[in-house]
């Protein structure tokens, strides 16, 4: 039998083993009188709209309340209702296409460098990756076995009918294919010029390049009617025909005769795009320059203090200073400081100076600000705000992870001016908005990663909301169609949005504050017991989100020893190894994945009771420590064997017999034979040799029967002799 403490350390060791190898998006409004957010009617149409006035759609301003607001803010149905509206999208189904857009930009990302990939893309809840070439198509067969709705789809060229012929010589017969956003942007920068480039994009299998008009970011102005940017009314004459010519004789080419070149670029003349600046995200705040923004993405800086992410143009290349909330048009409390703002290339820079390549000319970046320097009460959130009671956070979209945009992804934005707007990913690429100094200067081009949607409805004051995928966070909100000048017809709506990955890239140490609930002990269960080394498990669970953070671990902290951190799997799972001790077992439970934390939740569960060890049976000579050696058995004595008649005596004394010698023990006398138990072998016995007690005790019993013989004869005879 194998002792308890062996057992002990055994089950010890295989535990061990076991575990060795296994929003902010609203700060909700926390204003000191709890006053909810006002923003639009979910209902009512948000197409671009200059700041202090409405469109004919009757989109609010930021200078006045909109029409249909609500005191008390939207409840959590306002999100439900927009992407079944946008949509015709349950929220579980929007959850679950977050989830597979996930998948797809991560296939993205391993395709991105392969040569002959196009792009990606969500159709009907499959995965369609475009592309040809054999390194692609192997590439996408090794992803096939995570991805098993992956579709494959040839690369379409662009249209022939009727398309501008090109003005000069040179290879313009639609020989050459474009491979990425990045190649053709570049391309076209330097042979074109960047006067009057909208966007570069991939969409539908095919490449497009806009032209005609300018992208301008949606910053509201100063609450009261300032309007939001005074280059907005002259954006469309601006534009002119850039589409046809070359842009201001800066280029090489036109237009239309560098599109000419490629078979799978398109050009396309576009709406002027407005900056839609105006706190979970979503909330609104004023700059101390005027400016009405949306606040993005709850954050953490390299030393793990809160921040708050929003558009990188609502710092107006680093003037503003400060930022407070912004509540039913009313400023309230300070938000925070800016920290850090990029709009265009790295410090602010344009298209045409990239101060880290001087000799590359198309100088991408990205549209990014950080608000830091918080107050202690306040307290950004992981989520994106469903303009609900501030008060209570909870029905708010929880934020557990970034991911890419892909084509066709379902997508939904919150911002203070428009709220909730949802749509899909209808292009993927870069876009081109003016700076703040484009008015006097229409060289101040800023362009920057990002993607765009028809179907999403943005305004004044909504730029650095955020854009969401079911529970993961893509990007922040950038620019909207402009206003249409005086005559014009008004331009089809679209919003754009910059990529979260490429903002958080310029900005190291940063980390986004993701959810996470507290750990569950689910063994041993409440109220039970443990025993020193037993596997004390539990889950994670990730309700309302849709999946746990991953990377996530649980913190341990047993009472009087170090944290140790054990790791969560898919599901939520965790578990650890209880110590050795006497007593109770207290410790907390932590989920922990970076800086971000859920709170710690405490845990108590009584030893169990030991049990009286059973007595153990030693082994023949091998005695228990302490316990007396039990006597051997005393070996059974031969009887003595009488004469049935004896011989008659003679009358004379008969001279004296000698007595007989001792009768000799049988060769074996003396062994003790022990039978062999189960398990037991010959070394575990004891010295059973001969022994000397035994050859006594039969001489003893000889010498004692002859004497017996002796006295009845002489007892006969003392009778004869008397007679």
């Amino acid at each position: 039998m194998t002792p308890p403490s062996v057992l002990r350390y055994l089950s010890l060791g295989a535990v061990a083993g076991i575990l060795a190898s296994s929003a902010y998006v609203a700060a909700p409004a926390w204003a000191a009188d709890g006053q909810a957010a006002a923003t639009a009617s979910p209902d009512a149409p948000a197409v671009g709209t200059p700041a202090g006035g409405t469109s004919g759609a009757g989109t609010p301003t930021a200078g006045a309340p909109a029409a249909g607001t609500q005191g008390s803010g939207l409840s959590e149905g306002a999100l439900d209702a927009a992407v079944q509206r946008d949509l015709g999208l349950t929220r579980e189904q929007f959850t679950a296409a977050g989830e597979l857009g996930a998948q797809a930009a991560a296939a993205a990302a391993q395709l991105r460098d392969v040569p002959g990939y196009v792009g990606i893309r969500l159709a009907d809840g499959h995965v369609v990756v475009t592309g040809s070439g054999p390194e692609f198509l192997a590439k996408v067969a090794a992803l096939a076995g995570n991805l098993p709705d992956l579709a494959v789809e040839a690369p379409q060229a662009r249209r022939t009918d009727g398309g501008a012929a090109p003005s000069g010589g040179g290879a313009f017969d639609g020989s050459q294919l474009a491979v990425s956003t990045e190649q053709l942007f570049q391309a076209y920068v330097r042979d074109v010029g960047p006067e009057g480039l909208q966007a570069v994009m991939a969409a539908d299998g095919k490449f497009v390049i806009r032209t005609g008009a300018l992208n301008a970011p949606e910053s509201a102005g100063q609450a009261g009617g300032v309007a939001a940017d005074a280059t907005t009314a002259d954006l469309a004459t601006t534009a002119g025909t850039a589409g046809t010519t070359a842009a201001g004789g800066s280029g090489k080419v036109s237009p239309a005769d560098f599109v000419a070149r490629y078979a799978n670029v398109e050009l396309d003349g576009g709406a002027p795009l407005k900056p839609e600046a105006d706190v979970p995200g979503g909330v609104g705040y004023i700059a101390d320059t005027g400016w009405i923004c949306s606040t993005g993405f709850s954050a953490f800086d390299p030393a793990g203090l809160p921040a708050v992410l929003s558009a990188g143009h609502c710092a107006s290349d680093g003037q503003a200073a400060t930022a407070t909330l912004e509540f039913q048009f009313v400023r309230k409390d300070q938000l925070g400081e800016f920290g850090f703002s990029q709009f265009g290339g790295p410090g602010n820079s344009r298209i045409i100076e990239n101060p880290v390549d001087p000799e590359n000319p198309g100088n991408v970046g990205t549209d990014i600000s950080v608000i830091h320097n918080i107050p202690k009460g306040l307290d950004p959130l992981p989520a994106a705000s469903t303009w609900g009671d501030p008060s209570q956070p909870g029905p708010d979209v929880k934020i557990i992870g970034t991911a890419d945009p892909v084509l066709g992804m379902p997508i939904c934005r919150s911002g203070r001016t428009s709220a909730w707007s949802c749509g899909t990913v209808d292009a993927v690429g870069i876009y081109v908005v003016p700076g703040p100094d484009f008015a006097a200067d229409p060289t101040d081009l800023r362009a920057f990663r990002g993607f765009l949607s028809y179907g999403v409805q943005s305004s004044g004051g909504d730029s650095g909301g955020p854009y969401v995928s079911g529970n993961y966070a893509l990007g922040t909100h950038a620019a909207g169609d402009a206003p249409p000048a005086p005559g014009e017809p008004a331009p089809a709506n679209f919003a754009v949005g910059a990529t979260l990955s490429e903002s958080l890239a310029v900005l190291p140490g940063y980390q986004l504050e993701l959810f996470l609930n507290k750990p569950a002990v689910s063994s041993p269960a409440p109220g039970g017991t443990y025993e020193p080394g037993q596997a004390i498990s539990g889950n994670v669970p990730a309700a309302p989100a849709s999946a746990v953070a991953a990377g996530s671990t649980v913190r341990i902290t047993v009472e009087g020893k170090d944290p140790v951190e054990v790791p969560v799997d898919a599901a939520g799972n965790w578990s650890f190894a209880a110590p050795e001790g006497n007593g109770p077992l207290r410790f907390t439970a932590e989920t922990v994945n970076g800086f971000s934390t859920s709170g710690a939740a405490e845990f108590e569960f009584a030893q169990a009771a030991a049990e009286p060890p059973a007595p153990e049976q030693p082994a023949p000579g091998n005695p228990v420590p302490g316990v007396p050696a039990p006597e051997p058995p005393a070996p059974e004595l031969p009887k003595p064997v009488m004469p049935a008649d004896p011989a008659p005596v003679p009358a004379d004394p008969a001279p004296a017999v000698p007595a007989p010698a001792a009768p000799q023990p049988p060769a074996d006398a003396g062994l003790v034979v022990v039978p062999f138990d189960a398990g037991t072998s010959p070394v575990d016995l004891a010295n059973t040799g001969p022994s000397g007690l035994v050859p006594a005790a039969l001489a003893a019993a000889a010498a004692l029967a002859v004497g017996i013989i002796l006295t009845v004869l002489v007892r006969r005879r003392g009778r004869r002799s008397a007679k």
